[in-house]
């Protein structure tokens, strides 16, 4: 009988040293649904040795030896006269360095911004056929009014997908065929008044037309846009992937949206008992 060999699953993310915690978090939900040999590629602009020492070390028994982790350094200066958005920092921007920063044999890469957790395999999302697209990515879930404004404010056409960044599967091969390393910096730098949602806004300029679109629903449930709706639970219960794409996080003690348990059930396995008592406490003082 012939063995099916799988390739090691390649992870893309960036962060600053406060949400070394909910990356964790978040890689820790990965790996207890996907059994499998993981590059880890964190970017990053100033976490210390020793903070990139700890991180390792939460994962060097979970891992069971599969899981590899790369700290990536980035110099903030690239991004030097582009204006800090104040919910989203520049570490946001740390994406758009991809053809610089990887490594050149890595082909492909799954991004997953640090407020996700995982709840299903996406060994089938992972493995989608190269057919010469940049990326497979999910409908941001915006009301249609918004889209429209949106759409307008980021230069795209009224009709066009827009879709959200925070799970994006990267072909890079075909990205480095049509792009350069620095032509994703370039349009930051030269389209200022369209960066409504900072680097979002070049990668949907950048990759349309150039992209397949997975179920949201299933590969990116954005809490700000289901937890009013009444079947909310329902949708919660069969997506794999779940953003908490809101202003207040579920590890803050002020979060009291929907999957706030459903995080804590990973958050206390990774971080320990000791910060999901501090979290619920921390709402009763």
């Amino acid at each position: 009988m012939k063995c099916e060999v799988r390739r090691a699953v390649n992870l893309l993310t960036a962060v600053n040293e406060a949400y070394l915690d909910p990356l964790a978090v978040m890689l820790y939900s990965f790996i207890r649904w996907n059994k499998t040999e993981l590059n880890i590629y964190i970017l990053h602009f100033e976490i210390s040795p020793e903070r990139q020492r700890q991180f390792r070390a939460q994962f060097r028994k979970r891992g069971n030896g599969r899981v590899n982790i790369y700290f990536l350094k980035a110099e903030k200066e690239i991004f030097s006269g582009i204006a800090e958005d104040q919910r989203y920092k520049y570490e946001t921007n740390l994406r758009l360095l991809m053809l610089k920063m990887l490594p050149q044999e890595t082909d492909r890469i799954l991004w997953l911004d640090v407020d996700i957790i995982v709840k299903g395999n996406l060994r089938r999302l992972y493995e989608y056929p190269d057919k010469g697209q940049c990326a497979v990515v999910c409908d941001d879930m915006f009301p249609k009014s918004e889209r429209s404004y949106v759409l307008k404010k980021s230069g795209m056409c009224h009709g066009d997908r827009y879709f959200n960044a925070g799970v994006m599967l990267l072909y890079l091969n075909n990205i480095r065929k049509m792009f350069r390393e620095d032509d994703f910096t370039g349009w930051m730098h030269d389209n200022p008044e369209k960066l409504i949602y900072q680097d979002q806004s070049v990668l949907n300029n950048c990759f349309k037309h150039r992209l397949v679109w997975a179920n949201a629903g299933i590969y990116n449930l954005q809490l700000l846009r289901v937890w009013e709706l009444p079947d909310e639970r329902r949708r919660l219960r069969r997506a794999r992937i779940v953003h908490y794409n809101t202003k207040d996080k579920p590890w803050s003690s002020a979060y009291q949206g929907i999957g706030e348990l459903l995080y804590w059930r990973y958050g206390i396995m990774i971080l320990g008992i000791g910060k999901c008592i501090g979290h619920f406490a921390g709402r009763c003082v």
